[in-house]
C-alpha cells in the first residue's frame, strides 16, 4: 500500500513537472514573439521613410520614435536570454560563482537605480531606505546585483500603475538583511510555497518567464543566504533575503590566507 502510494506521488509530481514545462515553453514563446512582433512592425514602417530623397519633421519625428521602441525591445530580448542562458547554466549545475570582498550595498543601489527609470515609465515609484554602509562581504557582484535585479523586476511586473515599491537594507544580526515590497495584486496561500519552482508562475496575465524568482533563490542560497516571500492577495507580496557575513568574511579571509 506504501509503494503505490508512492508510485502514485511520483507520477503526480512528474505529471506536474510536466505541465510546468510545457506552460513555461508557452510563456517565454509569447514572451518572445512581443517584442519580436514590435521589432518587425517598426522596422517595416522606418523602410517605408525617406524614399523621396528627403525627410519631413513628421517623418524625423517617427522615425526617431521607432528607433526607441527597436532598441527597447532588442534590449529586453537581450534580458530574456541571458536570463535563459543563466537558468540553463543553474540547472546544469554551471552557475558559478566569481567571489571577492565586495560592498553589497553599491550592487543593490545600482540594481535600483537601474529599475527607477523603468518603473516612472509604468507610473510606479520606487522608494529606497539604506544605512551609509554595511558590512564588506564576500559574494559576486554581478550575481548578487542580478538577483536583486530578478527580485525588483518581479515586484514591478506584479504592480499597477500608481503603485509603489519599497527597497530597504540593514544589519541584522550576522546577516544583511534586504527588503523588496511592493502593494500589487500578492499570492495567493495556495501559490505562495511554489512560487520560487521552476517554471511555476502563480498569475499568467503578467509578463515573465517564471524563472527569474528561480534564479534569484539560486544565487542567495550560493552565498550562504535565503529568499522567503510573505503575501496577502491584493495587498502585496515583500521578499525577504538574509545573506550572512561573519562566514563569508571567514571564507574571504580563508581565501586570502591560501
Amino acid at each position: 500500500g506504501e509503494l503505490c502510494e508512492t508510485v502514485n506521488s511520483m507520477a503526480d509530481e512528474l505529471e506536474t513537472a510536466e505541465r510546468l514545462k510545457n506552460d513555461f515553453i508557452s510563456s517565454v514563446s509569447h514572451e518572445l514573439r512581443t517584442p519580436l512582433t514590435a521589432i518587425q512592425g517598426w522596422t517595416e514602417t522606418l523602410g517605408d521613410i525617406g524614399h523621396g530623397g528627403s525627410i519631413s519633421a513628421d517623418e524625423q519625428q517617427l522615425m526617431d520614435k521607432g528607433m526607441r521602441v527597436i532598441l527597447d525591445e532588442t534590449k529586453r530580448l537581450s534580458g530574456m536570454v541571458e536570463e535563459l542562458l543563466d537558468f540553463s547554466r543553474m540547472e546544469s549545475g554551471r552557475l558559478n560563482m566569481q567571489k571577492e570582498k565586495m560592498d553589497i550595498l553599491a550592487e543593490l543601489e545600482e540594481a535600483v537605480l537601474i529599475y527607477e527609470e523603468k518603473a516612472k515609465k509604468e507610473d510606479i515609484v520606487v522608494r529606497y531606505t539604506g544605512p551609509g554602509m554595511l558590512p564588506v562581504i564576500f559574494g559576486d557582484r554581478a550575481r548578487l546585483r542580478q538577483g536583486f535585479i530578478n527580485v525588483i523586476d518581479n515586484a514591478i511586473k506584479y504592480s499597477d500603475a500608481g503603485g509603489e515599491i519599497r527597497i530597504s537594507a540593514a544589519v541584522r544580526g550576522d546577516s544583511i538583511l534586504i527588503q523588496v515590497s511592493d502593494d500589487g495584486i500578492g499570492i495567493a496561500p495556495e501559490d505562495l510555497p511554489r512560487v520560487k519552482m521552476r517554471f511555476y508562475k502563480g498569475n499568467y496575465s503578467r509578463r515573465g518567464s517564471g524563472i527569474g524568482l528561480a534564479v534569484a533563490d539560486e544565487i542567495i542560497a550560493q552565498h550562504g543566504g535565503s529568499l522567503t516571500l510573505t503575501s496577502t492577495v491584493g495587498v502585496g507580496t515583500t521578499v525577504h533575503i538574509l545573506i550572512p557575513v561573519s562566514g563569508q568574511q571567514s571564507a574571504a579571509q580563508n581565501a586570502g590566507e591560501q
